[in-house]
């Protein structure tokens, strides 16, 4: 079976976790210090912040834009349930937006009718990797009100450009993750990247109980003037990302080769491609196809020995976030009701990719 997923292993990073370990420091420090400064110069943000989890990226962008009880947060139902349940945990109502059902993405004309004078934050992921239009949100936000926090869930976006620059300072937050199946992972981990200085420097605190660990002298001298968690990324984890950097160019290039492959040699009446953005490049974290009944193209697919799978179900099925249904998301229906995701990574065999494309196509 040619995986969904297949997890990165640098051959030499048995030896660099020893190496950790050897030196004797095992949570935060030197590597996790080399690979924030690595990472940031990647995706062309110096104010970018490693955590422990996209999951917790998440919660310290909800905390800077002030999410509460009194509080509305605009959001996508289409994402990992990552994405709501750390907005949920604050209290804020959570307000879906529909999503394009061409792309995945989060509808600005969605966004624009969903607006009010409670709205703090609006949340969008870039699904499978290709960006949403950034610009439209932006503008529909900001006209309302700017002081209303963008954050972007770019889990699946690493490598993505938009306006030619890399995903991960357009918005006021972006929340990336380095978790198992992602096209960098640590095992699990993940970073937020601000546009701001003093958000990076508040969330350095927030991250660590609200201590400065860069304190000259003793921290424990510090007065903690707002309360922090522990969110912070250790050295082992560090090291492994370090390590991955190495091969990061190789891996999201294979991704993005591979993707606009399929976008070229797929063609059936029977299957519809997402619509690309011109003004975007999508990183092809996994490529999403839409067909009318998805349950017998997988079929064919298993029967072919080809893996799929949806990856992500939309949120609002979830019990959890019942009170929060809507029933004009239409473009989430349809989006749902047609998505699966086929293998696009850096694993595939030029024999992989023909057989893919073949039985796509052969449908």
């Amino acid at each position: 079976m040619i995986p969904l997923f297949k997890i990165h292993a640098p051959t030499m990073i048995g030896t660099k976790i020893q190496e950790v370990f050897d030196a004797g420091v095992i949570t935060e420090g030197e590597y996790s210090d080399r690979f924030e400064r690595e990472f940031g110069a990647y995706v062309g943000n110096p104010n970018c912040s490693l955590v422990n989890s996209c999951t917790s990226a998440l919660a310290l962008a909800y905390r800077l834009s002030d999410l509460g009880p009194d509080s509305e947060i605009i959001t996508t139902p289409m994402t990992c349930m990552a994405t709501n349940e750390p907005a949920h945990l604050t209290g804020a109502k959570l307000v879906f937006a529909d999503i394009d059902p061409a792309t995945g993405n989060i509808d600005p004309e969605s966004v624009k009718n969903r607006l009010s004078k409670r709205t703090k934050a609006v949340v969008a992921v870039h699904w499978a990797g290709q960006p949403f239009d950034i610009k439209s949100v932006q503008q529909v936000v900001k006209q309302y009100d700017p002081n209303i926090k963008i954050i972007e869930d770019a889990a699946h976006a690493l490598g993505a450009l938009y306006d030619n620059k890399p995903i991960g300072g357009h918005s006021d937050y972006v929340c990336f993750s380095f978790q198992a199946i992602k096209h960098l992972t640590t095992v699990d981990g993940g970073a937020i990247c601000s546009t701001s200085p003093s958000d990076d420097a508040r969330i350095k605190k927030m991250r660590w109980f609200g201590l400065d660990r860069k304190y000259p002298g003793s921290r424990w001298e510090q007065d903690i003037t707002e309360s922090g968690y522990k969110f912070h990324m250790n050295n082992v984890n560090a090291i492994i990302g370090l390590e991955q950097m190495k091969h990061l160019d190789f891996i999201v290039g294979s991704h993005k080769k591979n993707g606009k492959l399929y976008d070229e040699k797929i063609s059936n009446p029977k299957i519809t491609k997402l619509r690309r953005d011109p003004n975007a490049e999508s990183s092809y974290w996994i490529y999403s196809l839409l067909v009318d009944d998805k349950e017998k193209f997988k079929q064919h697919l298993a029967q072919n020995g080809i893996a799929s799978d949806v990856v992500h179900v939309r949120n609002d099925r979830y019990s959890v976030f019942k009170n929060f249904k809507r029933q004009d998301l239409r473009g989430t229906d349809e989006f749902c009701d047609k998505m699966i995701n086929i293998p696009v990574g850096w694993w595939l065999s030029s024999t992989d990719l023909d057989k893919i494309i073949n039985t796509v196509n052969n449908y």
